[in-house]
């Protein structure tokens, strides 16, 4: 090949800007998620709530021993765990809209998609596709660091933290 050729891209690196508005999206849908599972009681004003979902992760389950946990470790102690999945629905929206610790964000992420994909694959009229989208996107803002354009990360960053881990997080 010669130095002139157009077929070849210019630059071995896309542009993170399309990353961003994904991250951005990502994380409003996470905090609009929020809404069907509000303190105290993580229940909507109209629809179903948190509980209502794990009964049918119970009633259709895709493993037994997943149902098994949900309905007896689970369900029993129903407010702690509604209390840890409405805060780190919050913490992952949160993270991933402004673009803070987006590492951290999407890790998070990454696991509470698969979780609800694994609790909801053989629910009725539950599209368990959605859940592998949200992970893939959540793995993408992992690798790339997501939050280094239009978000907190990339300002953390410029500070040139000699933290390994904050760098890592960023």
């Amino acid at each position: 090949m010669t130095s002139n050729d157009t077929t070849r891209p210019t630059s071995r690196t896309a542009p993170l800007w399309p990353i961003a508005l994904a991250r951005i999206a990502i994380g409003v849908l996470w905090l609009f998620s929020l809404r069907w599972k509000l303190p105290p009681d993580f229940m909507p004003a109209a629809g179903r709530g948190l509980m209502d979902w794990l009964q049918l992760e119970v009633q259709h389950p895709s493993f037994g021993f997943y149902a098994d946990f949900v309905s007896g470790v689970v369900i029993p102690n129903f407010t702690l765990f509604a209390w840890v999945i409405f805060l780190a629905e919050l913490l992952v929206g949160l993270s991933l809209l402004t673009g803070t610790l987006t590492r951290l964000g999407a890790a998070l992420s990454l696991l509470m998609a698969l979780n609800l994909g694994v609790g909801l694959l053989e629910v009725p009229g539950e599209w368990p596709w959605s859940y592998l989208m949200l992970a893939m996107w959540s793995f993408v803002f992992l690798i790339a660091g997501a939050g280094r354009m239009w978000g907190v990360d990339g300002l953390l960053r410029r500070g040139r933290s000699e933290s390994s881990l904050l760098r890592w997080l960023t």
